[in-house]
C-alpha cells in the first residue's frame, strides 16, 4: 500500500494529460510541454535559473560572434555543457530524455537534448528542426530560406554529418518513412513519451502502456508505438 498513492498520482495525472492534448492538431509549446511531462506547471520554467542564464549567455555570445549556428552550439555543448550520457541504457533513460532532467544533469541522449534544443530555439526564433532515424534524432538547422541546412549530431556536441553518411551509418534500419522529414511538435512529443514507455517496459508495465497511449495520441503512425503496446499487453 506504501507505492499505491504514488503510482496512482503519477498514472492519473498522466492519463489527464494524454485527454487534455488528444486530438488537438496544435499542441503548446515545447517550453511548456517539458514541464507538463514532468507534471509541474505549464510555466515551470520562470523559476529554473539554468534556463534563463543559459538564454543570456546566448544572447551574449550572439551578440559578440553575430552567428546565430555558433551562439546555439556554445550554449548546449559549452556553457551548458552537455555531455552525452553514453551508448546502450543511459542515452534512454529518463534523465536523458525528459529535457528539464537533462538541463539539471547536463547529460542526455539524441531526443533529450534535441527537445531541449528545440526550446531553446522556439524562445530565440531559430530555424531548427527535428529529423528522424531509425532509432535517432538529429538536428537540422537552417532549412528555412535560401541557406543550405546543417545537421548537427546531439549525441557528439553538434558534430555535422552529412545525409549520406547517416544513411550509410542506420542503413540497416529499420525505416519508417519518417525519416529526414521534419517532425512536427506533436511527432517530437509523440517519440519521447514512446522512448519513456521504453523505460518502464521491463519493470512498470502499467506505466509503460500509459506512455504508449500518450505516444500514440502525439505521434498514432509512428509503428514502434503499437509493437510495444503489444509486447507490453502480453506481460499483463
Amino acid at each position: 500500500m506504501k507505492i499505491f498513492w504514488p503510482v496512482f498520482v503519477m498514472t492519473l495525472a498522466m492519463s489527464l494529460l494524454v485527454v487534455l492534448w488528444s486530438g488537438r492538431e496544435e499542441v503548446d509549446s515545447y517550453q511548456e510541454m517539458a514541464c507538463a511531462f514532468e507534471n509541474r506547471d505549464p510555466l515551470c520554467l520562470d523559476s529554473i535559473a539554468a534556463w534563463h542564464e543559459g538564454l543570456s549567455a546566448y544572447d551574449s555570445i550572439l551578440v559578440a560572434t553575430g552567428d546565430t549556428l555558433l551562439s546555439l552550439k556554445k550554449l548546449l555543448w559549452e556553457y551548458w555543457n552537455i555531455e552525452f550520457a553514453g551508448a546502450g541504457e543511459a542515452a534512454v533513460a529518463r534523465e536523458s530524455i525528459l529535457p528539464l532532467e537533462v538541463l539539471k544533469n547536463r547529460k542526455s541522449g539524441c531526443v533529450g537534448l534535441s527537445w531541449l534544443a528545440l526550446m531553446v530555439s522556439e524562445k530565440k526564433q531559430i530555424s531548427l528542426n527535428a529529423i528522424l532515424l531509425p532509432g535517432h534524432m538529429f538536428l537540422q538547422y537552417g532549412c528555412d530560406g535560401d541557406s543550405k541546412c546543417v545537421n548537427l549530431e546531439p549525441n557528439r556536441q553538434g558534430f555535422s554529418y552529412a545525409d549520406e553518411e547517416y544513411k550509410e551509418k542506420y542503413k540497416s534500419g529499420p525505416w519508417t518513412g519518417f525519416e529526414f522529414k521534419p517532425l512536427s511538435q506533436k511527432q517530437v512529443f509523440g517519440l519521447a513519451a514512446f522512448d519513456m514507455g521504453n523505460t518502464y517496459l521491463n519493470n512498470d508495465v502499467h506505466h509503460a502502456l500509459t506512455w504508449y497511449r500518450m505516444a500514440e495520441e502525439f505521434f498514432p503512425d509512428y509503428p514502434g508505438i503499437k509493437a510495444n503496446q503489444t509486447v507490453a499487453k502480453s506481460r499483463l
